[in-house]
């Protein structure tokens, strides 16, 4: 199986356990020629996994808890994947409590192989 990127690419996404859907800004001229950036989503279902980095640096306050962590989700590797981008997830096929899904912002360019990608992003929340 080693040597072969097609065998080994399937292995890998057998992993895979979340469900993702990922949008952008694109600009979108409407009235009065007024150019505003308005998200898009520019995969849908996109079969993934999660894995916490261990990057937690949540806090509490006296007014709120904020939960910010690192983490990297694990995509296909032809999906076209940009700074910024925002990446709504669905671990393990659940929401949140509220009926949420985790929703993280990809930071840096994700590291491309022949298997996957893997994606850096960060999640910054209430609690």
């Amino acid at each position: 199986m080693f040597g072969n990127p097609a065998a080994e690419r399937v292995a890998v996404e057998q992993t895979y356990e979340d469900i993702a859907a990922i949008s952008r800004s694109e600009p979108v001229t409407g009235e009065n020629s007024i150019t505003k950036a308005v998200p898009a989503v520019v995969y849908e279902r996109v079969i993934c996994a999660l894995s916490y980095s261990g990057g937690d640096s949540s806090q509490q306050t006296k007014a709120q808890n904020e939960i910010e962590y690192d983490a990297v989700v694990f995509a296909a590797p032809e999906l076209i994947v940009l700074p910024g981008d925002k990446i709504a997830l669905r671990r393990f096929g659940r929401t949140d409590l509220n009926g949420r899904m985790l929703n993280f912002v990809v930071v840096g360019r994700p590291a491309l192989y022949a298997t996957h990608q893997e994606i850096c992003v960060k999640e910054v929340a209430l609690a």
